[in-house]
């Protein structure tokens, strides 16, 4: 999937959900001097997902020229035989035309998504079940207080781990225990988890620790 983003409109918080991004998909930014600084940690998540990332800097300051640039590379993208959907990341209402002109021209082979984000991009486009999915989860709103609920007790399970493998050298392995711990559904697949992840002697030796605090 194409995702041309209007970085003079939605600045970095437009780049949330690059967490969800594939190796398969284009991330094209299109900018200018006046907005030329990103937030670091969302440009690594970006090349953390091994998609393809292109940026494109505005020669010259004009009305609306980096839409122009946006809906010009649109085309070329549609022109070069892509069938797939592109997203276009901004708050810009104008955007719609350049939606419904492609609708009505070449109808669902040239898709175009508008939003203000990477993830609101991703959930409107539903063309992967599993990453939409995660988007969408993400999007969820809930209660304050049910989420604290839920920090509480996975505070209350790391400490108990913690003092489980307090004279091991698994400490650093610490996160990727209290995963297996949490999702466990009996002993046998906590065992066989435990040495996919960690192999034979280190998983076996975590397991033994695990099992003693399910009871």
């Amino acid at each position: 999937m194409y995702f041309l983003v209007d970085f003079e409109n939605v600045l970095s918080d437009g780049l949330r959900g690059a967490q969800y991004l594939k190796a398969d998909d284009t991330v094209i930014i299109f900018y200018s001097q006046v907005c030329d600084k990103v937030q670091q940690g969302v440009i690594r998540q970006i090349m953390d997902s091994a998609c393809h990332l292109d940026i494109c800097k505005l020669q010259k300051q004009g009305k609306n020229a980096l839409d122009f640039y946006i809906a010009t590379c649109l085309g070329a993208v549609f022109g070069s035989g892509y069938a797939g959907k592109a997203a276009i990341v901004s708050r810009d209402q104008g955007f719609t035309a350049v939606r419904d002109y492609w609708k009505g021209y070449a109808g669902k082979k040239a898709e175009v998504i508008l939003g203000p984000t990477l993830e609101q991009c991703i959930v409107s486009a539903n063309e992967n079940l599993d990453r939409t999915a995660q988007a969408r989860e993400g999007l969820k709103k809930v209660k304050l207080e049910t989420e604290f609920a839920v920090y509480k007790e996975r505070r209350r399970i790391r400490e108990t781990l913690e003092k489980a493998f307090m004279d091991t050298e698994y400490g650093e392995k610490m996160g990727a225990i209290q995963n297996l711990f949490e999702k466990q559904s009996g002993r046998k697949i906590l065992y066989l988890d435990s040495v996919k992840t960690f192999g034979r002697k280190d998983g076996l030796e975590i397991y033994r620790k695990m099992r003693c605090l399910i009871g």
